[in-house]
């Protein structure tokens, strides 16, 4: 049965007053009551925080990358106290137009503690077949996926299994974070009710407002030098739990991009 819309909570950076505008338009115009959330900013993070928190992962992360990982957990905070699923959305996403009649049953999902709306459209491992929901859209079990934080329903559970992760393992691109936490029950709609504007962009779609971010900015690869070792030796550790997951695909998981409707986020046609 259909549950209730959930809360939905765009995170914005006190400067980027167009994105926004842009958020608080497009919930306007969906039916979607967004509230804001004050982003982090990197230059606020202590800097005995960030040594503490930024020695993890496979990389040193920029401020920009720490700042919105922040942002995240603070979220994920709220989300674990509460009883009910959390909408957590960035100030670069596009909402599908279906969205609004469909977000009742999503909420209402049974054994979901994370549902990611977006395609980053990169390849994901998923199980087969897709779970029917209603309207066309389906929802896919996902085991492995490696890109897109921009938008997706958090249950508490799901909430407090990313808060351990963090305490145990402190930061990470959010989106690495989110899709390495393998303890996580995932899930993706399917086609994808949100993506994110430069994807958009690049597929020739028009977009209200620039769609560039400081956290897409190109990074060069990291040294190969003593010091760098344990970042190295963990990326490397990543690709041998990746080679494993292709293994799976002997068994019947899938390996594939989610499916787009281009049209469902061709808002001028509404």
């Amino acid at each position: 049965m259909p549950g209730t819309m959930p809360r939905a909570i765009f995170i914005n950076l006190d400067r980027a007053a167009e994105r926004r505008r842009f958020m608080e338009e497009q919930g306007a115009r969906l039916g979607i009551a967004m509230t804001r959330f004050a982003a982090v900013r990197a230059e606020d993070i202590p800097v005995e925080q960030a040594r503490a928190l930024n020695h993890r992962w496979e990389r040193p992360l920029t401020g920009a990358e720490l700042g919105c990982y922040l942002s995240h957990l603070a979220i994920w905070r709220e989300a674990a106290a509460g009883d009910g699923p959390v909408l957590v959305l960035e100030d670069d996403v596009m909402l599908s137009k279906r969205l609004p009649s469909v977000l009742p049953r999503l909420v209402a999902l049974p054994e979901v503690e994370f549902l990611n709306f977006e395609s980053y459209e990169r390849k994901r491992f998923v199980a087969h077949p897709p779970r029917p929901i209603s309207d066309g859209l389906a929802v896919v079990r996902v085991y492995r996926d490696k890109s897109g934080s921009g938008a997706y329903l958090l249950w508490p559970a799901g909430a407090r299994r990313l808060i351990e992760r963090a305490d145990a393992r402190g930061a990470a691109p959010v989106d690495a974070f989110l899709h390495g936490a393998r303890a996580l029950v995932s899930w993706q709609t399917e086609p994808a009710q949100a993506m994110q504007l430069h994807l958009l962009e690049a597929r020739g779609v028009m977009v209200p407002i620039p769609a560039t971010s400081s956290i897409q900015e190109p990074r060069s690869r990291l040294p190969l030098r003593a010091g760098n070792f344990r970042f190295h030796a963990r990326r490397l550790a990543t690709q041998l739990r990746l080679g494993g997951e292709h293994l799976m695909r002997l068994f019947g998981r899938r390996y594939r991009i989610v499916d787009i409707v281009e049209g469902d986020f061709d808002h001028s046609r509404s």
